[in-house]
């Protein structure tokens, strides 16, 4: 189910992102809490970040969050723990 799932970063701590839309990171893992997602590009623990979320239905939404955590897996990509602090999302989108 999460490899349907994918972010766009469009604010990281207060600061707006460049073409938000050229990049996406795929979710690893989702639940209601928050996601583990993959990238190639370094965030902080800590970081506040607000993400346009979306969902194998082609619905989005934004969410707001914390960088919660961070694993190296390679010299390329990090997974990184996304906890969710304003936001809400459903893991059942068929019946919007």
């Amino acid at each position: 189910m999460a490899e349907n799932y994918c972010i766009q970063v469009l604010n990281k701590n207060g600061e707006a992102q460049n073409n938000p839309a050229e990049k996406s990171f795929y979710i690893e893992n989702i639940g209601k809490g928050g996601f583990r997602f993959l990238s190639d590009e370094t965030f902080e623990l800590e970081d506040r970040v607000l993400v346009l979320l979306r969902f194998p239905d082609e619905l989005s939404q934004e969410v707001s969050g914390r960088i919660c955590y961070c694993e190296a897996l390679d010299d390329d990509n990090t997974a990184y723990g996304f906890s969710v602090i304003d936001g809400f999302y459903s893991l059942h989108t068929s019946n919007r």
